[in-house]
């Protein structure tokens, strides 16, 4: 598998080009761009927040949990003082970083059902959701920022099973094939889980439809092919 470093790195430096690009095209503001650079990136490390190992677990999650303390104090109106702000994100950081890690790992292993596309799905909803609902961010702004998580999920995921292929001696190691899976069927209950889930974080998800629309506009892509090149 790849390790962190490569991860992160291939995750900020992709989600960097792709901020760039809806900003140049006038997808979304300055502020926003930089949001889903953030956002493809903590996708870019989703997958290994199951590790069972503590001081890698530890560091993830309280990074996760100052991303996420950031990401809500920015979206706060500035008319709340800096000591109310301090603590919004003081107590968004200690949540995550304590009782959300201490439940979490009670119910995963690492490479089992968060390391499927499934459980990208699931973060893609759950961070549209929170754009929309936490941040106050349009539906097609939540959309786009959860789309840049699920992918830096699957880039994650990509890297691994490369990882997994060794060239110089035309093999594939144990580990190929475990790392992009669509569900865990090793684990059915936990996949079954994920599943219910899942399909329950995409129904309270804001509407899609001018997500979509823009997505599959062919003037979007006109757009993008007349500001790609000097």
């Amino acid at each position: 598998m790849a390790n962190f470093h490569t991860h992160i790195t291939l995750a900020a430096a992709g989600a960097g080009l792709l901020s760039v690009l809806c900003l140049q095209v006038g997808l979304v503001e300055p502020r926003e761009a930089l949001v889903l650079a953030l956002m493809g990136t903590i996708g870019g490390i989703l997958p290994d927040i199951d590790l069972q190992h503590a001081y890698p677990s530890r560091i993830m999650f309280s990074l996760f949990g100052i991303m996420a303390a950031f990401l809500v104090i920015f979206s706060i109106e500035n008319e709340r003082s800096i000591v109310e702000l301090w603590g919004i994100g003081l107590t968004v950081f200690a949540a995550i970083r304590w009782p959300i890690w201490i439940i979490f790992h009670q119910y995963t292993t690492h490479r089992g059902s968060i390391h499927t596309l499934v459980a990208a799905l699931l973060f893609t909803f759950l961070a549209t959701s929170f754009s929309h609902y936490i941040m106050g961010k349009t539906p097609f702004v939540s959309w786009l920022m959860g789309l840049f998580v699920f992918l830096g999920f699957v880039l994650h995921l990509l890297l691994d099973e490369l990882y997994s292929v060794d060239f110089m001696n035309s093999r594939l190691k144990k580990s190929f094939g475990t790392a992009l899976k669509i569900l865990d069927t090793k684990k059915r209950e936990k996949s079954t889980a994920l599943v219910c889930m899942t399909i329950i974080a995409w129904a309270v998800a804001p509407e899609s439809a001018p997500f979509w629309d823009t997505l599959t506009s062919a003037e979007t892509y006109k757009i993008i092919g007349a500001r790609l090149l000097p």
